[in-house]
């Protein structure tokens, strides 16, 4: 019985062992095989390059320049028959400046000169019979010559009357007043002094012992 159970292991071991001789044995001639293929048919690998291409830009100068130039007008071809008009100059206008007129001189109308010489005359010898030398002045030996000046209108009334020259006397100048304005004095002539309102005389009264 022991025999028979030593037998059976055995013939299971060797049986075990063929069989892993076998595999083994199929497995290195795979592996040499496949080996051998690998170095019948070498493969090349190459690397693989990628080429990314950028956009295209215009260089800044070219962008402007499309950008400033302007649209190309159409051009309009003249018929030849019709003649362009061109607008004449408008005409200078000149300012004609008239030099001003001179003012003539408004010439007043004459008088007679005779008649004014009269009157003038007239008036003097009024005044003459007016003039009283006073005694006080006489007493103290007073003498001189005063100018009176006043006006008169053209009916004869006294319009204002002042010493213009002095005796140096104040009594023998207001004797020369008083005797200026105690006249009575008559009217221009028609004929003289004419377009004149009025007319200042200068009249000299002398006051001396002596008269």
């Amino acid at each position: 019985m022991d025999m028979t159970m030593n037998w059976s292991l055995y013939q299971r071991r060797e049986s075990a062992a063929q069989f892993g001789t076998v595999a083994i044995g199929l497995l290195i001639l795979v592996a040499s095989q496949t080996l051998a293929m690998r170095q019948e048919l070498p493969v090349s690998e190459e690397p693989i390059s990628l080429t990314i291409m950028a956009p295209a830009v215009a260089p800044d100068h070219v962008v402007e320049q499309v950008i400033q130039t302007p649209p190309e007008r159409p051009v309009v071809e003249t018929p030849k028959d019709v003649v362009p008009v061109v607008d004449a100059p408008a005409p200078a206008i000149q300012e004609t400046v008239q030099p001003p007129k001179a003012v003539e001189p408004q010439v007043q109308p004459k008088g007679n000169p005779d008649a004014e010489n009269l009157f003038a005359q007239d008036v003097r010898s009024r005044i003459e019979r007016k003039k009283i030398y006073p005694d006080a002045a006489r007493d103290l030996g007073m003498s001189g010559e005063v100018e009176v000046l006043y006006e008169l209108d053209r009916s004869g009334n006294l319009l204002r009357a002042e010493i213009v020259s002095s005796s140096g006397s104040k009594l023998l100048d207001q004797a020369a007043l008083r005797a200026v304005k105690s006249a009575a004095y008559r009217g221009f002539p028609e004929n003289a002094w004419l377009g004149s309102s009025s007319k200042v005389f200068k009249t000299k009264l002398v006051f001396s012992i002596n008269q």
